[in-house]
């Protein structure tokens, strides 16, 4: 069996298989580019030419019209709430069909290299919804890939890590393009004669500000307004180089404390030298909020694990992946709060798909749900839908729930419609976007922040006899099993009918 391990990320996607019983990086020239010292690494760019011409990576990244040029889908992808589509050619292109797109081309050029995988490892955000791990299915179900198993990326590095130390505790802080994930695995010590298992203490995420993208945006308006610019005065065209300049000054601050590069300014065809200073880079760090998130979500990792009888100075390991783990701000961050002989940071961009490569030698990884769970039931006395909670954020699964027997509504009701879908916890916020495509955010309520699995996931029980006000009916249980995947039993109390037995729901998170 050949398994590949897939690492999408939202500015660059790494593709692993063991090679001489070791993860290797898969280079495929003509898609893949390297920094320096980097594995190969394909740019998660799709380039919508003329009559429906494709490109993705490296190609992709050299085109210039932003118009046709597609950045970000993954993590637009992998949010609740998703930006309008983007028209090319009459043509609607949402992130989900993006995103569709640059995997189906991606597995295409590795069959042409000769790869035929029959499982793929697929690395997620800790904090995807499940909408993502569906749209996902679906494609490589597509291409005949049936057996596809989803990992938290930051999960997924620390096994990467852990099993070549058993028994030891790994804080992994993933700072990707476009997120920034957290992961506290222990992994077990295993007895004679058997496989590794993992237990994840705690995890979370912050999806917007804390990424690689973010910090190339900053760089470029801050670049601007020392020009005297503002970004709406520039062409969407030359602030994509422009962006461009600012990754290169990015990067290069990793190992000097000096940067510069030159921008043609597409509008006024002025050539501008750009030069920016490591402590520059610093204060706009500072002043942009990231490094204050990075505190804050180590300290949620911290709490957390404290709660569960772990202190900080039980950890062994902290690994740092993800590119913006180059940056030496965000390295003095973390050095300065575990000690510098306990932060690793040597394998940024390929230690999350060697992970989910070693994950093969798991026989257990004990994790616990990121989002929180609930069922949609109409109120007939309030006429609005009441809320059941079912699982709720850092339930450890697989785990089971058995809901208060179910009364029909009305007389002569001939069904119960079930209805379960992802919800925020309470004082959370949501993003939204408003007819203008404007990102805003809001306090989010019960009712707004609710969004079901799904129509494919919606049950619909027949009552058979017809249902009657205040009688119990329907005896219900859902359960998660190791895998995430959510399923129900439904029993017709008055029958004393099995109607549904363990059928599947959808796929948590």
């Amino acid at each position: 069996m050949t398994t590949l391990a897939i690492d999408f990320g939202t500015s660059n996607t790494v593709v692993c298989a063991y090679q001489n019983q070791k993860p290797l990086a898969i280079d495929m020239p003509g898609i893949t580019h390297r920094y320096d010292g980097s594995p190969p690494l394909i740019p998660s760019v799709l380039f919508v030419g003329q009559n429906q011409q494709f490109l993705i990576g490296a190609p992709a990244q050299a085109k210039r019209d932003p118009k046709r040029l597609f950045k970000g889908f993954k993590r637009d992808l992998s949010q609740q709430f998703q930006p309008a589509p983007t028209y090319v050619d009459g043509q609607a292109y949402t992130a989900q069909e993006a995103t569709r797109i640059f995997l189906q081309q991606l597995l295409a050029k590795l069959q042409a290299e000769g790869w035929q995988p029959d499982k793929v490892i697929l690395t997620v955000p800790v904090g995807a919804y499940e909408g993502y791990l569906h749209n996902l299915q679906e494609v490589f179900g597509s291409l005949g890939i049936q057996q596809v198993v989803f990992l938290d990326e930051s999960t997924a590095a620390a096994l990467g890590y852990g099993i070549q130390e058993p028994g030891s505790l790994i804080l992994v802080i993933d700072l990707g393009g476009g997120t920034l994930d957290l992961s506290l695995v222990k992994i077990l010590k295993p007895e004679q004669g058997t496989a590794y298992r993992a237990e994840v203490i705690a995890k979370t995420d912050r999806a917007y500000g804390c990424g690689g993208v973010d910090i190339d945006i900053w760089i470029a308006e801050w670049v601007l307004e020392q020009l005297g610019r503002k970004r709406q005065q520039v062409p969407a065209s030359s602030f994509q180089v422009l962006c461009e300049v600012a990754e290169r000054l990015k990067i290069r601050l990793s190992s000097h404390s000096q940067a510069s590069e030159a921008w043609l300014d597409e509008d006024s065809f002025e050539t501008h030298t750009l030069t920016l200073q490591r402590e520059q880079l610093q204060e706009l760090l500072e002043e942009r909020g990231l490094l204050t998130r990075l505190r804050e979500a180590i300290d949620e990792v911290i709490e957390k694990a404290h709660n569960k009888g772990i202190s900080k100075r039980d950890i062994h390991q902290v690994v740092l992946v993800g590119g913006t783990s180059l940056i030496p701000g965000v390295q003095h961050q973390v050095i300065s709060l575990f000690g510098r002989d306990k932060v690793k940071y040597h394998k940024p961009f390929e230690a999350v798909a060697h992970g989910a490569l070693a994950f093969t030698q798991f026989a257990r990884l004990q994790d616990h749900l990121r989002h929180t769970y609930a069922l949609r039931l109409w109120n007939p006395y309030l006429q609005a839908p009441d809320f059941f909670p079912l699982f709720k954020s850092g339930t450890a699964y697989p785990a089971t729930v058995e809901l208060p027997p179910l009364q029909a509504n009305a007389n002569g009701q001939s069904h119960i419609n079930l209805v379960v879908g992802e919800m925020a916890e309470e004082g959370a916020t949501e993003v939204v976007y408003d007819p203008d495509g404007r990102m805003q955010i809001r306090n989010s309520t019960a009712a707004s922040s609710f969004r079901p699995l799904g129509i494919h996931n919606q049950l619909s029980i027949p009552l058979k006899p017809l249902g009657r006000v205040g009688v119990d009916r329907l005896q219900v249980t859902f359960a998660v099993d190791a895998g995430r995947t959510l399923r129900v039993t439904v029993v017709d109390l008055q029958t004393q009918k099995t109607l549904m037995q363990q059928q599947v729901v959808g796929r948590l998170t």
